[in-house]
């Protein structure tokens, strides 16, 4: 796998990474799961939808997300109108048509301002190349947004680092993946944790969740020191990949 990594923020109004086993409320996660960063890369190289999964492996790819500002959570009621058109199993729809009955009226749970630094290595060298020459000219081949498409997101590019290895004690920039942290608790620290899906697989007809993973960080964006990890450097920054 390539010895260096792409760095760059991404920030927006609002957000929501919607938590799969949640109705309503909708809830989101803190973090983008590691899908979703797979997916903001995907739409600034403009690559096929359900194409890219194995490039986004696990043998194949390194993610790590860093929380760059407080988790501040909104719930907000959102009427939600069908636009499916002729394919819609609603009553009455027609093709191009909205929907004109009565409206769902669904609780969502929204990010307020948040910010993220996002760690991105992949073994394929071409599409390494390609989103460091999209990111530094400040191009996206699709709109980014995070999570849901009207929650779009404009972003920093910060370089492309080499990757130095490290093991032991440390401050920990990223959010932690993994069940057995050796995390050192701080009095004023707010950890998190919560389960995210990590990889998909695609199939016939479309695609399918293909393992997860626990992330842990601290809701107010500050370090997380631990006893005994093995970690990374990037840029200045220690981070754990997944």
């Amino acid at each position: 796998m390539t010895e260096d990594c792409i760095v760059f923020e991404v920030t927006g109004e609002h957000a929501h990474f919607r938590k799969p086993h949640t109705t309503s409320p909708a809830m989101t996660y803190g973090l983008p799961p590691r899908t979703t960063v797979a997916g903001m890369v995907a739409a600034v190289l403009g690559l096929p939808r359900d194409s890219y999964y194995n490039d986004f492996d696990r043998e194949s790819s390194r993610i790590a997300v860093s929380l760059e500002s407080p988790v501040r959570r909104l719930s907000m009621a959102v009427n939600i109108l069908n636009t499916e058109g002729s394919d819609a199993k609603t009553k009455g729809a027609k093709p191009g048509k909205h929907f004109r009955g009565n409206r769902q009226q669904n609780v969502f749970e929204y990010l307020c301002e948040p910010k993220y630094r996002l760690y991105v290595s992949l073994e394929n060298e071409e599409l390494m190349d390609q989103l460091e020459d999209k990111l530094s000219a400040g191009k996206s081949t699709y709109a980014l947004s995070l999570g849901l498409s009207e929650h779009l997101a404009w972003y920093d590019y910060l370089g492309r680092f080499e990757i130095e290895s490290g093991e032991g004690k440390k401050s920990i920039r990223s959010a932690l993946p993994g069940d057995d942290l050796t995390i050192i608790p701080e009095p004023d620290a707010e950890y998190v944790s919560e389960r995210m899906p990590a990889f998909m697989r695609a199939q016939e007809d479309g695609r399918v969740a293909d393992g997860s993973q626990k992330i842990t960080y601290d809701r107010s964006g500050t370090n997380i020191d631990v006893r005994d990890e093995s970690y990374s450097i990037v840029g200045g920054d220690p981070v754990v990949f997944s």
